[in-house]
């Protein structure tokens, strides 16, 4: 059934319905006045006048569409009435012999047409301001819809704006670490391009969205390490420690590889020296928790947000609002620790 077809049923069983209260109403005061009168006239009468009201209002509804001025409220009012009218006298004379209550005398029709117009300003004025309210109910709907739908595409488009800051940074960085080394080790050199060209195929090929499992994501990550570990080679350890459980979160693509990255700059403790980076989740109080955490000097003087941190943190608020935040700080022990929450949520 359309919703055209439920909408036109719908219309006609709320005047069916208000026939049979109108006709519970005078058959109760006859009642209650202590006279008898047949069920059936006014069940017939109040039937009647009911659907007849919804059939004959449905050319003011359609006319009021193109005509909303007060003089064509005046006119659709007394063409509603007097369709009314002349319905009511048409269709009782009809029914009332074929019914068994004889003839139906409905007076004289000059007088009915002006006795039964009050009533049709009463149901017109009040059809009309349920069709109005309802009108404004739908045009604030759809307006908040394209509104939504606008922000939402907006959101879209400032998300893959910082992505897209994201991919040239790292890019940019990796490609200054291949460029250091290929004077002095042509073939650590070409190792690096290999497995930048694996990274790159990898973040490339991955299917458009804005959240991805955090599995593909440590995956990615391993990706980079790659890199980072034929660059450092064992001056460089990093641990990945994941609870299998959680591998089904959903996290932003290239959320880690910014704090990873981070730590390996600023977490160095120097020439020859060896680094140790811990990368870990966990959940807490409905939320994901990503830490990557260093061995390095700390973070010294005002903490500044670079590319790839600032991006992450501007990343994190289009998506999450106030529900999600990165975070920079020194460990009591040694080193640095960035942290990243954001809500904990499983599937697409």
């Amino acid at each position: 059934m359309s919703s055209r077809t439920r909408a036109g049923l719908l219309w006609m069983a709320s005047f069916v319905a208000l026939g049979l209260l109108m006709f519970a109403h005078y058959y109760l005061d006859v009642l209650a006045r202590g006279r008898t009168e047949p069920v059936g006239i006014k069940l017939t009468e109040e039937l009647t006048a009911s659907i007849g009201a919804g059939v004959t209002l449905l050319l003011p509804l359609a006319a009021i569409k193109r005509h909303k001025g007060v003089l064509a409220h005046i006119g659709l009012l007394l063409t509603f009435s007097a369709l009314h009218t002349s319905w009511n006298w048409a269709t009782r004379s009809a029914l009332f012999p074929l019914l068994g209550m004889g003839a139906y005398a409905y007076g004289r029709m000059p007088m009915r047409y002006l006795m039964e117009l009050p009533t049709d300003v009463v149901i017109y004025a009040f059809v009309m301001t349920l069709v109005t309210i309802f009108a404004r109910y739908r045009e604030a709907r759809d307006r908040e819809l394209r509104l939504a739908h606008v922000e939402s595409e907006l959101t879209r488009v400032r998300l893959e704006a910082l992505e897209g800051q994201l991919r040239p940074h790292f890019l940019f960085n990796a490609l200054n670490t291949i460029s250091s080394v290929m004077y002095e080790d042509v073939a650590l050199a070409d190792t690096l391009v290999t497995r930048l060209a694996d990274l790159l195929r990898h973040t490339l090929t991955r299917p458009a969205g804005t959240e991805v499992a955090l599995s593909e994501e440590i995956e990615t990550l391993e990706l980079y390490l790659a890199i980072m570990r034929a660059r450092f080679a064992e001056r460089l350890t990093v641990r990945v420690e994941v609870d299998g459980a959680l591998r089904n979160a959903r996290v932003p693509p290239l959320v880690l590889q910014p704090l990873v990255e981070n730590a390996i700059r600023h977490g160095d403790p120097g020439p020859g020296a060896k680094a140790s980076i811990l990368v870990r989740a966990c959940r807490e109080n409905g939320r994901l928790l990503l830490q990557v955490e260093d061995d390095g000097p700390g973070v010294r003087g005002p903490v500044t947000e670079g590319v790839g941190l600032g991006a992450t943190a501007r990343r994190l608020h289009e998506l999450y609002g106030d529900g999600a935040g990165v975070k920079l700080e020194s460990r009591r022990e040694r080193g640095a620790r960035a942290s990243l929450w954001l809500p904990y949520r499983e599937g697409a």
